[in-house]
């Protein structure tokens, strides 16, 4: 029986344990603002008050938003209504689908739905998604027009349903797809593939789509399903493979549900190499509208097979992660672009392989600026709806412009139009240079809900715990890092940075020695110097801040890194002379500046203070 409202003491007694035990379950333990919004609208709607829900209220009352918040901008009821909704209908799915209490969040209300089931009853029969097999949504106003009969393509191979077996869930990871071509170089194609499957289906609303950072932890490892499942909270996973011989490439893909591993939909595909884009397109539309409602966010565009095939080569070496590979892929996304002016996928590979060689310092931040925000503006010029473009502006915006406002709408434009987890980190990290650490901590969350296994998000919230000056919480993120990837650099210098402030000298040396013994770069040099000037040995320490300061390109030495090998040295006019060099340059570290540990002794500086102003951070 399905109720509007508590019908009576009792049923509100039955209601209320529900709601203790959803917010013990797995589904949401580990999401106390989940839990918070979830008793919120539970309690409103047994008070005979779930007409006054509305997004305003529950922005004040649960998120602690001001009341000057415009639910146009900031989109965090929204993105956490939707992640709530999707953990009820896992739970419900799963451990929960005898329960005699059922409570959901219909679409596009915050008004609870709860059902009292007899104690005998069955699960209620899966619902029966209604998809049609073989065609590829094209977006509005296409017509007829607008859909593609695969078949026309290459035909299909084999094709196979749950029918109806299992019901609908809300989360899905794709896993790395297999290279089964004779030719080891594509490689490239297979990462590609599933790269643009993740993007595509994650303009689908209401579906949890984890990033391709935590699905190729996985890679080449053979892990069980269920296993996979479990460690990313996902309900299906999608895998394939694929095989090009020739002109033909043959794609095939499977959806497996991940509590049982059992077969929910496999389909294959041999295409000309022209018509890849369409396949996957054609695999991503089929796969979403078995896992979730109504239609993509935006309309897909696709690109000609010259460029598609370019901005694939492109990202492959992108991720590859060394400036050789970053140079690389800069040369093919320009290919790409060339081919096909429109297609928006390159200028955004463009502004991230340019954000990769300033963030390793292989160049310095005003030689990068120019070719990214062209690169974004063209994207969002040709695709309004681009939220990693707007995101990636966003980040500009702050980092390059110190133009906080304008930054921060562009990071809500970006979460409007399903931003995935980097964006969501990025915006994070800004709120934490401007001391909102609690609005922080929420998007970090939700970011790492979508990239369960990403470094990025973790290293970003880091410097939050850092800035906050809660360097226990930061170290307890290092070593989290530090499990899923031993190797991982940034971990390591942030390690020693942490423990150099704390004056644990050893552990400095262990983590920074260790580092300059694999890395010959310029912040392995700072992080020798702030070991030397840890142990009192200041001479070594300052030969070893001119050695870093006259490196060459393309090597970049951070003049914020130098501030602070000063300051440790408690040489105040060095390191203010240094933190104007890296205002001068556009250091996206410049706006740690306002609460930056090392830089205790010089803060009240008239001179920093005025830097502090110079840089937005009032």
């Amino acid at each position: 029986m399905s109720v509007a409202g508590p019908g009576g003491a009792g049923q509100a007694v039955q209601v209320r344990a529900q709601l203790d035990k959803l917010v013990q379950a797995p589904a949401l333990a580990s999401s106390p603002r989940r839990q918070q919004l979830l008793r919120f609208l539970i309690e409103h709607w047994l008070q005979g008050r779930g007409d006054q829900l509305t997004e305003y209220g529950i922005a004040l009352d649960v998120f602690g938003r001001p009341p000057s918040f415009d639910p146009r901008l900031d989109s965090i009821v929204r993105t956490e209504a939707s992640r709530l909704r999707q953990k009820l209908v896992e739970y419900y799915a799963g451990e929960g689908k005898t329960d005699t209490v059922l409570i959901e969040i219909p679409k596009r209300s915050y008004i609870p739905a709860v059902t009292f089931r007899p104690a005998t009853a069955e699960p209620e029969p899966p619902l029966q998604v209604r998809r049609s097999p073989g065609r590829l949504w094209l977006g509005a106003g296409a017509g007829l027009g607008g859909f593609l009969v695969i078949a026309a393509i290459a035909g299909i191979v084999h094709f196979r349903s749950a029918r109806g077996t299992a019901p609908p869930v809300g989360s899905v990871v794709v896993l790395p797809f297999q290279n089964l071509s004779p030719n080891s170089e594509n490689e490239y194609l297979a990462d590609g593939v599933t790269e643009e499957l993740t993007n595509e289906l994650s303009q689908w609303p209401d579906l949890r789509v984890v990033a391709r950072t935590s699905a190729f932890q996985f890679k080449g490892k053979g892990k069980d399903i269920r296993e996979i499942g479990r460690e990313l909270g996902v309900s299906a996973a999608l895998e394939g493979s694929v095989q090009r011989t020739g002109g033909t490439t043959r794609i095939t893909a499977q959806l497996n549900r991940t509590s049982d591993g059992y077969h929910l939909w496999s389909r294959s595909f041999e295409v000309t190499n022209r018509n890849l884009a369409e396949a996957q397109a054609e695999i991503s539309s089929a796969v979403a509208m078995m896992l979730a409602k109504g239609e993509p966010a935006r309309a897909v565009r696709l690109p000609n097979a010259e460029a598609h095939d370019l901005y694939l080569r492109g990202y492959y070496q992108f991720s590859l992660r060394t400036p050789q590979s970053q140079q690389a892929s800069l040369e093919l996304f320009h290919r790409a672009i060339a081919a096909d002016p429109s297609y928006v996928a390159p200028y955004i590979g463009i502004a991230r392989a340019e954000i990769a060689q300033v963030h390793i310092t292989a160049e310095a931040p005003m030689e990068g600026l120019e070719p990214i925000r062209a690169a974004l503006q063209k994207a969002i010029e040709i695709d309004p709806s681009a939220a990693e473009a707007r995101g990636l502006m966003g980040f500009i915006y702050y980092t390059y412009d110190w133009d906080w406002p304008k930054a921060e709408q562009q990071y809500r434009l970006a979460l409007q139009e399903g931003a995935q987890a980097g964006t969501h980190s990025s915006y994070a990290w800004g709120l934490a240079t401007r001391g909102r650490f609690r609005e922080a901590q929420e998007q970090f969350q939700i970011a790492q809900d979508l990239d369960p296994l990403g470094e990025g998000p973790r290293v970003n919230q880091f410097f939050a715990y850092y800035l906050e000056h809660d360097f226990a919480r930061g170290r307890l993120v290092l070593e989290k890092l530090l499990d899923m990837n031993p190797d991982l650099l940034d971990a390591k210098l942030l390690l020693g940075l942490t423990a150099a402030i704390q004056h644990d000298c050893g552990e400095a040396a262990a983590e920074f020695e260790a580092a300059a013994r694999k890395y010959d770069m310029p912040v392995t040099k700072f992080g020798l110097a702030a070991v030397a000037a840890c142990r009192g040995d200041d001479a070594t320490a300052r030969k070893l801040l001119l050695q870093m300061a006259g490196s060459r390109p393309p090597a970049f030495a951070s003049p914020y890194q130098l501030a602070l090998g000063y300051a440790f040295l408690h040489d105040r006019e060095a390191a203010l002379a240094q933190l104007q060099k890296s205002a001068s340059v556009r250091e996206g570290q410049i706006l740690y500046l306002k609460y930056e540990p090392v830089f205790e002794q010089i803060r009240s500086d008239p001179r920093y203070l005025a830097l502090e102003r110079r840089v937005g951070l009032e």
